[in-house]
């Protein structure tokens, strides 16, 4: 059986963002966090350094800093590629844009988690603007959405 998938022009770059970008993105993360597992000293399969290892080794410290960064992008990659994906139906350009700017965010996020000199991973608020970025895909979702009933 053949299906036919009609999409809109410009599509394309919504899937290169949520299938090509944000896995690479996700790929590189994954390596800083296992780049700064061994001067951490944090053996597998322990995820992190313990807070005492943490408070005694700054790069337990770091090491923590980046596998926190790196799962709390995993836990919002999901419904950012989904809602990228869905809302790049209707509207491509701006899906892509809100993809695209969300990666900038989540890199500057990542990079002011691991290398910022503030307490308690604060240098991340820098990139704390992913969430305004998911919140257009969101409603770019509802907006889809509402279009199809």
């Amino acid at each position: 059986m053949v299906y036919t998938l009609t999409v809109p022009d410009n599509y394309g770059y919504v899937v290169f963002v949520a299938l090509g970008l944000t896995p690479l993105l996700a790929f590189a993360q994954g390596n800083v966090s296992g780049l700064l597992r061994k001067p951490a000293k944090v053996p597998y399969p322990n995820p992190y350094a313990s807070e005492q290892q943490a408070k005694e080794n700054q790069a337990a410290y770091k090491f923590n800093c980046a596998q926190r960064s790196h799962a709390n992008l995993l836990e919002n990659m999901p419904q950012t590629m989904i809602m990228s994906l869905f809302a790049g139906l209707e509207y491509p350009t701006a899906a892509a844009a809100l993809g695209a700017g969300w990666l900038v965010f989540r890199i500057i996020y990542a990079y002011g988690y691991i290398q910022s000199q503030k307490p308690h991973g604060k240098g991340r608020l820098n990139g704390s603007g992913f969430w305004l970025m998911q919140a257009g895909l969101w409603g770019l979702c509802c907006a889809t959405a509402l279009k199809m009933i």
